[in-house]
């Protein structure tokens, strides 16, 4: 662990990252912002939900252009934008749907930026070492979306918004200041070249079967992230004893097991964690005292831990220079798709049946999730080595 936290590189991506997901996680508060400026809850649907569009739809038009103008200027732009753009509401004085604007366009910034410093990180590390590295460097906005919500809370209670949105354009300005001070590893210039195109990726490079798990691991977290509390809240239980544990379990295998995991292979590492979030969902139908909760929220600290860097890194493994942001991107994409979707679809079940029958539905897809893995890598065995890579021009 002390070389990556040694690495000034690596350190600089994790900085990007944590003031990236300081602006992030504080962006809650802004549905009660537009609240107070007369919109409904439609409205506040529409707006919160509108950055994840462009986020999403814009990964085939940005992920090649990090591949072939490199790293640090999407790093540095997005971050500045995320942050910068915040203040394009102070000027509002009631609800409009110019709102949408803003927040399209954070959408969009994000996406750049967060791919960027994940490229830019799977770019410093070996084949041996990129689920520790994974995993080390996401602590940085795991502790962001700790901190973010309470400083920005606490100035909107003190100042007011105007001074709210002052905060996230700061932390945007700090994230870009120490984004400046990256340098990207040697690389050949391919700003000449032709665009290393998006769909053909997902195809050439065998990539579906696994977006299509990391959307169902993405669905698995939506379904605890989302409406865990709300089950229980039915339960007359505290939810904060599980995030509490979750948080505390996923950092700890992060920085005690990464390198653990890096020497195991990564098809099973994947496959047991596919069992443990089914059996962990079926469980959740089944609580009854606030101890379980705790139990809960420590194998899914451990399971997410574990899960989401070693699924971005065998995905990476298919990877070269040419093409890295692209494959970045189907894994960021596919996770983001699997969560928002899936919203939509545990919502209706726990609609018709219950939220009990929900999480036990939820679990049942994992555990037929981990059926389709077994199939998927019996019949490609090659997926976890690692891939030539393209020498940099010096």
């Amino acid at each position: 662990m002390t070389e990556f936290l040694t690495n000034v590189r690596f350190m600089v991506l994790a900085g990007s990252n944590f003031f990236l997901f300081l602006v992030v996680s504080a962006w809650s508060f802004l549905s009660i912002f537009v609240s107070d400026l007369g919109a409904n809850t439609w409205d506040i649907g529409v707006l919160m939900a509108s950055a994840g569009i462009t986020s999403l739809g814009s990964l085939p038009f940005i992920a090649p252009l990090i591949d072939q103008y490199g790293r640090k200027n999407f790093i540095v732009f997005g971050i500045l934008t995320v942050g910068l753009s915040n203040l394009g509401f102070i000027f509002f004085e009631s609800y409009s749907q110019w709102m949408l604007l803003i927040r399209l366009l954070q959408g969009l910034a994000f996406a750049a930026c967060f791919n960027a410093c994940s490229t830019a990180l799977v770019d410093l590390l070996p084949y041996h070492k990129r689920v520790q590295g994974i995993g080390l460097y996401g602590i940085s906005g795991s502790l962001a979306v700790a901190i973010g919500p309470y400083l920005g809370e606490t100035v909107l209670i003190h100042y007011g918004f105007n001074a709210y949105f002052v905060l996230l354009a700061i932390f945007g300005i700090f994230g870009a200041c120490l984004g400046l001070t990256f340098t990207e590893l040697p690389r050949a210039d391919r700003s000449r070249e032709p665009r290393v195109k998006f769909f053909p990726t997902v195809f050439d490079g065998r990539h579906i079967a696994m977006m299509a798990l990391v959307a169902v691991f993405g669905s698995g977290f939506a379904a605890m992230n989302t409406f865990f509390p709300l089950f229980a809240k039915s339960l007359g239980m505290r939810a904060g004893i599980f995030f509490t544990s979750y948080g505390v379990f996923l950092i700890f295998v992060r920085v005690i097991l990464g390198s653990l995991v890096d020497r195991m292979d990564r098809d099973k590492i994947i496959f047991f964690c596919l069992i443990g979030f089914g059996a962990l969902l079926v469980a959740t139908s089944q609580i009854q005292a606030l101890w379980q909760t705790g139990f809960l929220g420590g194998l899914f600290g451990v399971t997410q831990g574990i899960s989401y860097p070693a699924m971005m890194a065998r995905m990476v493994d298919r990877s070269t220079e040419i093409n890295r942001a692209i494959v970045v991107s189907l894994f960021t994409g596919s996770f983001g798709v699997g969560i928002n979707l899936s919203v939509l679809l545990w919502g209706f079940i726990a609609n018709f049946q219950s939220l009990s029958f929900m999480f036990v539905f939820g679990g049942c897809l994992m555990l037929l999730a981990a059926f389709f893995c077994v199939l998927m890598f019996a019949l490609n065995r090659s997926p976890s080595a690692p891939t030539q890579e393209i020498v940099p021009h010096k």
